[in-house]
């Protein structure tokens, strides 16, 4: 294992509004703890909706022409009343009247600030681990009072996963104004 020397951005984002097309599941804890409970659910597996997303045109991040290497593809925790879903889907502009596949659910989702932490390309193979596990002590000591902004954790709202080790690895955080 190979430690990252790579430092971590931290900014703040305005994201425009805009649908996120997506599976979700309460009772998974992590990336592969949900593809392994997905796996089990008719029509809802790893293979099947990664290639159903793959076949969605107009993703806002990802190039619609790459098929099989999950291009666009993000996992996110969904802010609702009583639980925090994880789920696993693309992010669509906002007017996206495209079908929606079978099993999938589409969330509109309005115009909002983010905290994003940002790590660079990395060796997959070497550093994947160390990769995580500054992005977490990154989240975990950054100090919001000086910022004029604070965790949103409100209902509707959503954490985004980004995870393309030859561009970066970034989370992506709700916030609001103080």
């Amino acid at each position: 294992m190979v430690k990252s020397t790579r430092e971590i951005k931290i900014y703040f984002v305005s994201i425009p509004a805009h649908k996120f097309l997506h599976i979700k599941n309460y009772e998974s804890d992590g990336y592969f703890d949900f593809w392994e409970k997905q796996d089990k659910v008719e029509g809802a597996d790893c293979c099947t909706i990664c290639n159903l997303l793959d076949g969605i045109k107009g993703k806002l991040d990802g190039d619609d022409t790459v098929m099989g290497e999950y291009s666009g593809q993000i996992m996110a925790y969904i802010n609702e009343d009583e639980k925090t879903p994880e789920a696993y889907g693309v992010r669509l502009p906002s007017n996206y009247a495209g079908e929606i596949p079978q099993k999938m659910l589409m969330l509109n989702v309005p115009e909002a600030e983010y905290l994003v932490f940002e790590h660079g390309a990395f060796d997959y193979e070497q550093e994947c681990e160390t990769v995580g596990d500054k992005l977490s002590d990154a989240i975990k000591a950054f100090d919001f009072s000086d910022t004029g902004y604070e965790p949103d954790n409100s209902v509707g709202r959503i954490e985004y996963f980004f995870f393309d080790p030859s561009r970066f690895e970034k989370r992506v955080l709700p916030v609001k104004r103080k």
